[in-house]
């Protein structure tokens, strides 16, 4: 997890080449330079931080090669540059949608969790580059959190009053007690839900488990409503 700045010609990076292990917040200095993105949106042409949206990101979108193929799969002539900054965020974590991605896997949630925290990216969109990632985001409502709720440092050192997550229209898996902590292997989840369920509906390799969940799109939203598995991720709406 890294501070970048996405290009027409490729990404670059905003931070210097240290290992930095300490979250954002605890850092005595501030590893990216927030005078430093602003001439480098000028330069391209792009506009200033205080005209963009910014979206602190969970899943894939944090990293700037998967908004890039966003940006190329909408076909639209739109400017793509793009900032990404980690950032330390409070009383936020991370869980996965009670529902699939058309590709058949289970994507990725915020839901509240008070006490903890979180490395996380956050990207500043402009309105084109917005309306690009929502209309790829079916599963989602956009939501605006203020930091006085979940608190929220940058790695530039600014600790802005507000942010928009990307929060699920079906709300999140849990394991009947507590939502589910994201799993970075699809595998680990299925096997999970398996042991949850004793359904045969998420067992067996993981590639071929999403295959068969994206040819009946409702199957696992069924499964884990059933079973009591689906939570609120107790975001303000």
């Amino acid at each position: 997890m890294s501070s970048a700045l996405l290009l027409g010609s490729g990404v670059v990076d905003l931070e210097s080449p240290r290992e930095v292990e300490a979250p954002s917040e605890e850092l005595a200095q501030a590893l990216v330079d927030t005078a430093a993105i602003e001439q480098a949106l000028e330069q391209e042409g792009a506009l200033p931080l205080s005209e963009r949206t910014l979206v602190v990101a969970v899943g894939s979108n944090q990293t700037p090669r998967t908004i890039a193929r966003k940006y190329r799969r909408s076909g639209q002539d739109l400017p793509v540059t793009t900032p990404f900054v980690r950032c330390t965020v409070h009383d936020l974590a991370v869980g996965h949608v009670a529902h699939i991605a058309a590709p058949g896997y289970v994507p990725a949630a915020p839901y509240r969790a008070k006490g903890q925290r979180m490395e996380l990216v956050a990207t500043w969109f402009d309105e084109e580059q917005l309306a690009v990632v929502d209309e790829t985001e079916p599963n989602y409502h956009r939501l605006r959190l203020r930091a006085e709720d979940f608190p929220l440092t940058l790695a530039t050192g600014d600790r802005p009053a507000h942010f928009d997550v990307y929060a699920s229209r079906w709300g999140v898996l849990t394991d009947g007690e507590q939502p589910i902590p994201l799993r970075h292997r699809q595998q680990e989840l299925f096997d999970e839900l398996v042991a949850l369920t004793d359904s045969p509906l998420t067992r067996g390799d993981a590639a071929q488990v999403c295959e068969a969940l994206a040819a009946d799109h409702e199957a696992l939203h069924r499964l884990v409503t059933e079973h009591g598995l689906v939570a609120r991720d107790g975001l303000p709406r």
